[in-house]
This record gives structure tokens, C-alpha cells and sequence, in this order.
């Protein structure tokens, strides 16, 4: 029997959207933890580290990713590269993170399915297809918020399930049909 060795690879506009509100979900969640932390905690040099330095430095980097992915995904430069010191508190880091949920949303908003399983790009019939991109965006999201989650309950300050479920259990409206 010869099979056929293409497969479908495409995504559908409303769970794409259902994952990206599951990020901004998850990305709040570990906020609302930081609040509770001391200024110092915030900034204080973690060991070991996984890469970023702080508490602070993982949560610009996991901005950082998601504005910079957003802006290729839009053909827009993205102005800078943000950088840990230019967020002295965590209200700044929120208020950065609200433009970029916005920017998000408005984006996804005006995605269509085909527009979701095309390429992107100089090269978007070698590269990947935006739905992938996002999917990466989110998966890389939830590796650092691992990360800030575990430092946040080495302060007393879990943020608590971030489990895909919960957002579920909590935004019934995203259930799948």
C-alpha cells in the first residue's frame, strides 16, 4: 500500500486565538505573583541561573520574544531589543506586557485561516507558517513562566496553576467544541 506522505498541517483562527489568550493568561498570572514580591527580589541575581539573570530578566526576555515575533509576523521592525534595566519595577513590566496583549489580540483579530497557514517573510515557502510561530511564541512562554514560577514559590509567592486546563476552567468560552 503506497501512503501518501504529505501531511495537513493547518490551523484554525479560533484556536490560535485560544492559544494566545491562554499566554497573555498565564503571563498575568505570573504578574499578579510578582506584586507580591520585594523590589529587591525582583532584581536579585538567581542561582542557578537559567540564562536571564533575574526574575526581571526572564520576564523582559519572554516580552522581548513575544513583541519581536509579533513585529516579523507583521513585517514591522521592531524598535528595540527591550532590555531588563529599562523596567525598574514590575507596574512597568505590566504596562508594557498591556500594549503587547493589545498589539496581540488586534493582531490575531485580523488573521484569517488562510493567512494563519501561509508562510511569512523573505522565504515563506521554506519557512514556517505563521500558526507556527505563534505556537512557538506560546510554548516558548510557557518555558520561562516555568522558570518565574519556580523562583516566585522559592520567594513564598506561587503564582499558582498555569496549566492550559485552568485557563480552560476559568474562561469556559474557549472550550473547544
Amino acid at each position: 500500500m503506497i501512503h501518501n506522505k504529505k501531511r495537513s498541517e493547518s490551523m484554525n483562527k479560533r484556536d490560535i486565538d485560544t492559544l494566545i489568550r491562554f499566554n497573555f493568561w498565564a503571563n498575568g498570572r505570573i504578574l499578579a505573583a510578582c506584586e507580591y514580591i520585594s523590589p529587591d527580589e525582583f532584581i536579585r541575581e538567581i542561582s542557578p541561573d537559567p540564562g536571564w539573570g533575574t526574575l526581571r530578566g526572564i520576564l523582559v526576555h519572554t516580552l522581548d520574544a513575544e513583541y519581536g515575533w509579533r513585529s516579523v509576523l507583521q513585517s514591522q521592525a521592531a524598535d528595540d531589543i527591550l532590555k531588563a534595566a529599562d523596567f525598574a519595577d514590575v507596574s512597568l513590566l505590566k504596562a508594557r506586557w498591556d500594549i503587547e496583549q493589545a498589539a496581540w489580540i488586534d493582531y490575531a483579530a485580523g488573521l484569517s485561516e488562510d493567512s494563519l497557514n501561509q508562510g511569512y517573510g523573505n522565504h515563506p515557502q521554506k519557512g514556517p507558517k505563521v500558526w507556527q510561530t505563534i505556537f512557538h511564541v506560546v510554548t516558548h512562554g510557557i518555558q520561562h513562566r516555568s522558570e518565574a514560577a519556580a523562583i516566585l514559590t522559592g520567594y513564598g509567592r506561587s503564582p499558582g496553576e498555569l496549566d492550559f486546563d485552568v485557563f480552560l476552567q476559568e474562561h469556559p468560552e474557549h472550550m473547544l467544541d
